[in-house]
């Protein structure tokens, strides 16, 4: 099962899903993990550089993690339903 999760901060989402290790982290439990991390949306602004034109963009709270191959409760209350995904799993 796929799952969008959304944390409050990176550090939340590493201490849920990650073990530490040496080499450096490790998932928990049997499943893959694609870190979206700090998601940005345009604000409909276009800022004029001498390049072009620019989209404003500004942060969506959280840090989002994907998960593949997670039972349907686990991660249940950082969940989120996401209608137009910025990364989906191929």
């Amino acid at each position: 099962m796929d799952k969008y999760l959304k944390f409050s901060n990176k550090e939340e989402a590493e201490s849920i899903l990650f073990d530490k290790v040496e080499g450096g982290l490790v998932p928990k439990f049997d499943f893959s993990v694609d870190v979206i991390g700090q998601i940005y949306k345009q604000t409909g602004v276009v800022i004029n550089s001498k390049e072009g034109p620019i989209f404003e963009t500004t942060p969506v709270s959280g840090w989002h993690v994907n998960v593949r191959g997670v039972g349907p409760d686990d991660f249940s209350e950082y969940e989120v339903t996401v209608a137009t995904p910025s990364r989906a799993w191929a």
